[in-house]
């Protein structure tokens, strides 16, 4: 390992731990911009990636320089947070990544107590991901669900970081996240996952839950850790994916603002003109726009109004101290989370 190359430049990416070894992948810009997610979905420069022991690469890098702030976006899942991240990604200007998986894999270790070498290893992803191709332009990372349970590790060290924390108000969250089979095997997956840290905050599960509950207990979780990281961070900023949705041209003047790159209304216009807004972000070969995105919303309040009902009255008998909305909002008012 040559540790002075790993850390000059983020042409190595440290993309998952597999037990005792660190998995890199070669990549370059252009690598990072087509690679809607970072996980197994990665689109490296070379797919032949090279290993190398974890100690060496923590003893490596525990003496290495703190990193630039990373700007941070941390969300709920099914939110439109691909579509902010791959908005506000400007390949001559910035490098965002998303959905690292190291990050994920650090995330549910922390909602099972860490583990070993814990803050360590986050301290080796903050390092690793901090490193940037322009130096005068941010590094922005999206999260995912389990990067939650882990936000205090990443934004202590720097408190005063940019981060955004997009989510949806209960009944539209229920409405993305029980639309589907899948949807709904993802939600009983990762809420035993992370079954340890959603109990830490919302109580024990008595037995198995009906799937709107375990999502209405993941949603409360999720705002009570974002509820106290916006309390925490100065530079902490809320966001209703409605805003998004349905205005995207200042939710993105006010992003780019925060993680300080302003644009012009001309680039901003140019983003918001592109494919990016008539298709699946997450899948570019399929259409999909804010008018089929209400369309399909209209009509699963009607096919799921009795879960949206049982996930209601759970969450309204368990969030007396929620607020009514999530504090310091990007624009506007926010999400009312309970409406």
């Amino acid at each position: 390992m040559n540790l002075q190359s790993l850390l000059g430049s983020p042409d190595q990416y440290l993309q998952s731990f597999d037990q005792t070894d660190a998995v890199l992948f070669e990549m370059d810009r252009d690598a990072y911009a087509r690679s809607i997610f970072l996980d197994r979905r990665i689109a490296a420069k070379n797919m032949t990636y090279r290993r190398t022991p974890v100690p060496e690469l923590l003893a490596g890098v525990d003496a290495a320089p703190e990193p630039a702030p990373i700007s941070y976006i941390f969300h709920i899942a099914h939110c439109g947070s691909t579509l902010l991240a791959r908005a506000l990604d400007l390949k001559e200007q910035n490098l965002v990544l998303r959905e690292p998986y190291i990050l994920r894999q650090l995330g549910v270790d922390a909602a099972n107590s860490g583990g070993a070498d814990f803050e360590r290893k986050v301290r080796l992803a903050r390092v690793l991901l901090g490193r940037r191709y322009t130096q005068n332009g941010p590094v922005i990372v999206k999260a995912n669900v389990p990067v939650n349970f882990m936000i205090a590790s990443l934004m202590d060290p720097q408190a005063q970081q940019p981060a955004i924390f997009l989510h949806y108000g209960l009944e539209d969250y229920l409405l993305a996240i029980l639309r589907s089979p899948m949807h709904r095997n993802w939600v009983q997956h990762v809420s035993n996952e992370l079954a340890p840290g959603i109990e830490k905050l919302t109580g024990p599960r008595n037995g198995a839950e009906s799937e709107p509950i375990a999502a209405a207990r993941l949603w409360l979780t999720q705002m009570l850790q974002f509820e106290a990281a916006l309390a925490a961070y100065p530079q902490a900023r809320s966001l209703s994916a409605e805003a998004l949705f349905e205005t995207p041209k200042p939710v993105l003047a006010a992003a780019f603002e925060l993680f300080g790159q302003p644009q012009s209304a001309e680039t901003i216009e140019a983003i918001v003109a592109s494919d990016l807004f008539s298709r699946y972000s997450k899948d570019p070969r399929h259409q999909f726009d804010n008018a089929q995105r209400i369309e399909r919303r209209e009509k699963l309040k009607v096919e799921l109004a009795a879960e949206l009902e049982a996930g209601r009255a759970w969450v309204r008998a368990r969030a007396g101290g929620l607020p009514a909305r999530l504090a310091k909002p990007l624009v506007g008012e926010g999400a009312e989370l309970l409406a």
